[in-house]
């Protein structure tokens, strides 16, 4: 499944007798990527050109139960073109999620999105006119989302003619690009939610149908391919949790793209984040993951993301502190163990994150 369109999700905030609608859908950028390692330019862009034609007639059939709501969405018609299976596509081309191709990739995907979704925008109004409110929008006064942040344009040539036919004809849509939860569709699609690394390679799914084990089916591929899909291996990635890092048998390039994201530095999924704002219009749900975190870590890790100019970020996941007993996997004696070399994490000490540190007051500028 490459697109699932939502319905609408209502925001409780009102204005001026207006309430914010959110009309909601996911490309899975996990089922664009080619076979030879890269990226089906032309399928992503039409798929985003269906996906705003649905999100757009979305507005118009949706029952509204609020007047407010009502009188908003068709005066606004604000919709959020998302993204989810960023790790499928990362995994697919092999891919570290922490590396510069990565964040290159990244930026590329949501850059393309963004263009094209605006390129439907002006198509839909040329024959059904701008939104009413296109007047009030910077749009309307040739200001572009991507200008307004000074960011560096992969595709100048196509912006300036997008600005040319948005000078003449305007915008269907105020808002167009808001990556948003995408835990249940994802789950329906088959891939990884949102922009999200994966949590582990083997996880425990709990249905109305049962309880079923899964593994990172692009591990087993790859370790299949190499020959390395053996039952003391499989054993380990259990004892281990879904881990692969400490698994000696495995090539040092293997472990660093299945990394979890408890294993990956936050640093990177927030500059990943930050390179790719530019081309979203509203913003992004981004989880940020610390096993154990502390005030200082916490704050540190927020002032950093502030700092990289993100609107918002999502949920901070952090591990339970006891760990259920493993009494499903064989507890015969392994070999001895051998040395694996450990992939750096960088790694923020207590004291080197003072940002406010309820921890640590006295080293605070703002509460010493």
């Amino acid at each position: 499944m490459v697109l699932l369109a939502a319905g609408s999700r209502r925001n409780s905030t009102v204005a001026r007798g207006n309430t914010a609608v959110c009309n909601l859908g996911s490309i899975n950028l996990g089922a664009h990527t080619t076979a030879d390692g890269g990226v089906d330019w032309e399928k992503l862009r039409e798929t985003v050109r269906t996906a705003v034609v649905f999100l757009d007639r979305v507005i118009d059939i949706n029952y509204y139960p609020a007047e407010q709501a009502a009188r908003s969405n068709p005066r606004w018609r604000p919709v959020g073109l998302g993204l989810m299976g960023l790790q499928d596509a990362f995994f697919t081309l092999r891919l570290p999620f922490d590396s510069p191709a990565a964040q290159e990739l990244s930026t590329r995907v949501q850059e393309e999105i963004f263009l094209t979704a605006l390129e439907s925008s002006v198509r839909l109004a040329e024959q059904f006119g701008a939104h009413p409110a296109y007047a009030e929008t910077r749009a309307a006064k040739g200001d572009l989302h991507p200008e307004l942040w000074g960011a560096e344009l992969g595709q100048p040539a196509r912006w300036t003619a997008l600005k040319e036919r948005i000078a003449e004809h305007g915008l269907r849509n105020s808002l167009l690009i808001a990556i948003a939860p995408t835990a249940t569709i994802a789950s329906i699609a088959g891939c990884y939610e949102c922009i999200e690394p994966q949590v582990s390679n083997l996880f425990k799914r709990e249905t109305m149908s049962g309880e079923f084990l899964q593994i990172n089916a692009y591990l087993v591929r790859e370790l299949k391919s190499r020959g390395l899909w053996t039952a003391p291996i499989r054993e380990q990635i259990k004892r281990a949790e879904g881990s692969v890092q400490g698994i000696a048998e495995l090539p040092a390039e293997v472990r660093e793209v299945f990394r979890t994201a408890w294993e990956l530095p936050q640093k990177a999924l927030i500059d990943l984040a930050a390179a790719r704002a530019p081309f979203i219009d509203q913003s992004q749900s981004l989880n940020l993951f610390m096993s154990a975190p502390t005030i200082g870590k916490v704050s540190s890790m927020y002032l950093y993301a502030w700092k990289a100019g993100l609107k918002t970020s999502y949920y901070l996941r952090s591990r339970p502190a006891t760990r259920i007993q493993q009494a499903t996997v064989s507890v015969a004696p392994a070999a001895a163990p051998v040395p694996v070399a450990p992939i750096a994490v960088p790694t923020i000490s207590d004291e080197a994150a003072l940002a406010c540190s309820l921890e640590n007051p006295g080293s605070c500028e703002a509460c010493q």
